[in-house]
């Protein structure tokens, strides 16, 4: 890797990253991947991972993600998005396996206890997998600008994972989006809040539509 290479590449990074997070995927894994041909580190594979993810390439993913979890095993947040991608291409027993190994080094994280949980579930883990994959085809489709069929999606995804509350977040910023009655958005987010207490974000979502109403 070159000089300006070197300089370039947290920028390239902070760029894809945000590419990522406001829904511009492919964007984002082109400079991924730019990123791994420059400089072939964990940090830029796992980014790339999770572009590759995002764009329901799942097996892909696991490619990537599998020798950065070999490298450095207790990584945790490396791993629990290594398991979810096992969980996705519906390898149960390899995210099982993986979960069991990470709760290990970690045993007091509660997020880990419930991903074994759900993969040790025959139903819950299908329904999981299923509502994430629903959950990021809808991604692609407000994307591709399609938001009622993007909307379709993650109501199916809500009906197989009613407890999601990043799900009913997402769910209420569409309908808001979409023009629909305050009060169904109001719903959402409410109902985000109530599954997520400390999250500030759904927080600050439901008060913001909220004072809109008042006026």
């Amino acid at each position: 890797m070159n000089i300006i290479q070197r300089l370039l590449q947290p920028l390239l990074r902070t760029e894809a990253q945000r590419h990522l997070l406001y829904g511009r995927r492919k964007k984002a894994l082109s400079l991924f991947e730019l990123l791994c041909r420059w400089n072939d580190v964990p940090e830029n594979r796992f980014n790339l991972a999770l572009g590759k993810m995002n764009l329901r390439r799942y097996d892909d993913a696991i490619a990537l993600l599998e020798p950065i979890h070999a490298q450095i095993p207790n990584q945790l947040f490396a791993g629990v998005t290594f398991g979810q991608c096992l969980l996705l291409a519906k390898r149960f027993s390899a995210a099982e396996e993986l979960y069991q190994k990470l709760l290990e080094t970690n045993p007091d994280s509660s997020l880990l206890r419930s991903l074994l949980a759900i993969s040790q579930d025959p139903v819950g883990r299908d329904r999981f997998a299923s509502s994430l994959d629903l959950q990021f085809q809808a991604s692609l489709l407000e994307e591709e600008r399609k938001p009622e069929e993007a909307l379709t999606l993650l109501q199916k995804a809500v009906g197989l994972t009613p407890d999601d509350a990043a799900l009913h977040n997402n769910l209420g910023a569409l309908k808001l989006k979409l023009k629909h009655p305050t009060a169904q958005v109001m719903e959402e987010f409410q109902k985000a809040m109530h599954l997520s207490p400390d999250n500030d974000r759904y927080k600050r979502n439901f008060r913001r539509v909220w004072a809109k109403s008042q006026k």
